[in-house]
């Protein structure tokens, strides 16, 4: 499997990827601005715990934080 993420300024030429995606049988998603802000966070802990700069226990306590506010 393959993912791309591509970010653009035109709503029509996005729209016009995303059918194109559609009609070469890609799965193809609009994300909103949560869901990219989200998807930073989680390859922000992903690398931190690969590289040894956070710890286990303490992406436990960050997501408890993010999930109480």
């Amino acid at each position: 499997m393959e993912t791309i993420i591509l970010r653009g300024q035109s709503k029509i030429n996005s729209s016009l990827i995303l059918k194109l995606a559609k009609q070469l049988n890609f799965s193809a998603k609009k994300l909103s601005i949560e869901e990219v802000e989200d998807t930073g966070i989680a390859i922000s802990i992903a690398e931190g715990l690969n590289t040894g700069l956070l710890i286990e226990n303490e992406k436990q306590d960050f997501l408890k934080f993010l999930k109480h506010g």
